[in-house]
C-alpha cells in the first residue's frame, strides 16, 4: 500500500530522463527501507504488473467476464490511477539516494542461507544454482540497460528537437537582424538629412540676423530724419503764423487805401502768393512722413 502511495505521490520524479526512473525507485525503496531487498528494477517491475493486471480487471477482453473484487489490490489501484491518491504520502527527493553500493541486494547473505538450509545438496548444484542466479541477475541488468537505452534514445530525440527549434530561432534572429541593420541605415540617413537642414536654417537664421541689423540701422536713420521734419515742420508753422498775422495787417492797410499807389498793391502780390509755396510744402512733408511711417 505505501509503495503504491509512494509511487502516485512521487510520479513527477519519473522525468523520463536518462536514470531518472532508477533513482525515483531507489528513494522510494530507501523511503520504505527495503533498498538492500529489492531492487530498482524489481520495483519497476512490480509496479508495470500492478498496472498490467489494473488494466485486466477493469477492462476486460469481449466476451471475459471477471470480479475486480477478488483482486486485494484494485481498489487501491483504482484509487491511484484515478488520481485520488496524489498527494498522500511524503514528497521524496532523488538528491539524498546515495551511491549504488547502498541499493545492491546482499546475493552471498543469501546464498549462505540456502547453504544453511539445504547442507545436503551437492557443490555442483550450489553452482548451478549461483549460476542461474547470477544469469536472472544478468537478464534484469540487461532489461534495464535496454530501457536505460531507449531513456537515452528518447533525450536523444528531444535533444534533436531541441536543436532544430533553437536553429530555428537563430535563422528568424538572423532575419530580424537583417531588417533592423536596414532601418539603422534608414536612420542614419534621416539623421544627415536633417543635420543638413539644420545647417541650412542656421545659414537663414544668419542671414535674418543680417537683416534684422540692416533694419535697426535703416530705422535709426529714418528716425534721424523724422526728427528733422518735425523740426522743419516746427520751424513752417512759425513761419505760417507770421506770415498770417503780416497777411491780415496788410489786406486791411489795403482796405483802407484802395486809392493809393500801386505800389503797395505790387508788394502785396508775392505776399498773397507765399502761402500758396507754405502749402506746397506742407504736403511734401505729409507725404514724406506718410513713406516713412509705411517703411
Amino acid at each position: 500500500t505505501e509503495f503504491v502511495k509512494l509511487r502516485v505521490t512521487n510520479d513527477s520524479l519519473f522525468t523520463g530522463k536518462r536514470n531518472s526512473s532508477t533513482l525515483a525507485y531507489r528513494a522510494i525503496l530507501k523511503e520504505l527501507g527495503l533498498q538492500r531487498e529489492i531492487s530498482a528494477s524489481q520495483a519497476r517491475r512490480k509496479w508495470e504488473n500492478l498496472k498490467m493486471k489494473y488494466k485486466e480487471m477493469k477492462n476486460p477482453p469481449p466476451g471475459v467476464s471477471v470480479n475486480p473484487t477478488n483482486w486485494p489490490w484494485f481498489s487501491l489501484m483504482d484509487d491511484a490511477m484515478e488520481g485520488r491518491l496524489a498527494g498522500s504520502e511524503v514528497t521524496l527527493d532523488t538528491s539524498t539516494v546515495g551511491d549504488d553500493s547502498e541499493y545492491r541486494p546482499n546475493n552471498t547473505t543469501r546464498r549462505r542461507s540456502k547453504r544453511a538450509r539445504e547442507p545436503d545438496r551437492s557443490e555442483i548444484e550450489l553452482f548451478v544454482e549461483e549460476d542461474d542466479m547470477m544469469s536472472e541477475e544478468m537478464g534484469r541488468d540487461r532489461v534495464e540497460l535496454d530501457r536505460d537505452r531507449d531513456e537515452m534514445e528518447h533525450e536523444r530525440a528531444i535533444l534533436e528537437s531541441d536543436k532544430a527549434a533553437i536553429e530555428y530561432e537563430r535563422m528568424v534572429l538572423e532575419r530580424e537582424k537583417m531588417v533592423l541593420d536596414r532601418e539603422r541605415a534608414g536612420v542614419e540617413r534621416e539623421l544627415a538629412a536633417l543635420d543638413r537642414d539644420r545647417a541650412s536654417l542656421e545659414r537663414e537664421k544668419a542671414a535674418v540676423e543680417r537683416d534684422r541689423a540692416s533694419v535697426e540701422y535703416i530705422r535709426a536713420q529714418l528716425e534721424k530724419e523724422r526728427a528733422i521734419l518735425d523740426r522743419e515742420r516746427a520751424k513752417l508753422e512759425r513761419e505760417r503764423a507770421i506770415l498770417e498775422q503780416q497777411h491780415g495787417t496788410e489786406k486791411g492797410e489795403q482796405m483802407a487805401n484802395l486809392n493809393d499807389s500801386t505800389e503797395a498793391t505790387d508788394t502785396s502780390v508775392p505776399l498773397v502768393m507765399e502761402p500758396a509755396s507754405l502749402e506746397r510744402r506742407q504736403k511734401f512733408l505729409n507725404l514724406f512722413e506718410k513713406l516713412i511711417e509705411n517703411f
